[in-house]
């Protein structure tokens, strides 16, 4: 599955009165907030711009950061579409951005000989239905 992501900051935030697209140079002292995987952050850092990077695990949490006008990110289209078109959040358009603008494939995996628990197969037919519907 394909997911498409969206680089946004709280309207308060000095990167959403730019009224340009942001560079590299615009992004990197501000806080980039990063969604990583809990089990060690040495991994590799896949659209990181900003020398300012705070870790996240859980997704929400971000979301609650972002709003707060603590730091920027790409946050998946699904979750900011709204929050974009109600003024929560604003859009930032990123020069020369490295992200794929066909978006980030997401794997769902299990083991062969075992189906997935109930939780499993609600969250791999919870990303179906909002990535068909997107």
């Amino acid at each position: 599955m394909r997911i498409g992501l969206q680089a946004v900051v709280a309207p308060q935030h000095p990167l959403a009165a730019l009224g340009r697209p942001a560079t590299q140079a615009d992004l990197a002292p501000y806080v980039q907030l990063v969604l990583s995987d809990p089990v060690g952050a040495e991994g590799a850092n896949y659209g990181v711009c900003s020398a300012r990077v705070w870790r996240f695990v859980d997704l929400g949490r971000r979301l609650d950061f972002l709003l707060s006008g603590f730091g920027w990110c790409r946050m998946p289209d699904y979750l900011v579409t709204g929050l974009i078109a109600s003024g929560q959040l604003v859009a930032l358009q990123i020069e020369d951005d490295p992200t794929p603008r066909e978006g980030l494939t997401i794997y769902g995996a299990h083991r062969r000989d075992r189906v997935p628990g109930p939780a499993g197969q609600w969250l791999l037919e919870d990303l179906r239905r909002r990535l068909v519907s997107a």
